[in-house]
């Protein structure tokens, strides 16, 4: 995997002093234009390889690894093959009282509906 900047967890904390898990959105599932399901999966706090395969992953219990104080962030592949880390995802509210996930910054091109289908 490839840091988006080298070794840093993505609020800029060294992952050493990391105490929260870190999971990597790699695509999505829309149902509409709503996120129903992702492919999460663990990274090591290194960035160097998966603790935990991406697997399909409900939203609610992404919903349930924010709220418990973990971090998930969004996973583009790179020309090289390889996945940089995009932004920090987070939990939003629309305006019928339906949660859904959004990336914390909105980068074009880097958006959680960017990335593949599955």
């Amino acid at each position: 995997m490839e840091p988006s900047r080298p070794r840093m967890h993505p609020a800029g904390i060294p992952p050493s002093s990391v105490q929260s898990v870190l999971y990597g959105i790699t695509a999505v599932r829309m149902e509409g234009s709503q996120i129903a399901e992702v492919m999460m999966g663990m990274i090591d706090p290194g960035l160097q390889h998966w603790d935990l395969r991406p697997a399909p992953t409900r939203l609610v219990e992404v919903v349930d690894r924010l709220v418990e104080g973990d971090t998930v962030v969004t996973l583009f592949s790179t020309e090289r093959g390889t996945l940089q880390m995009g932004s920090e995802v987070k939990v939003d509210v629309l305006s019928e009282g339906t949660e859904t996930l959004a990336a914390a910054e909105d980068q074009p091109g880097r958006r959680l509906t960017d990335l593949p289908r599955f």
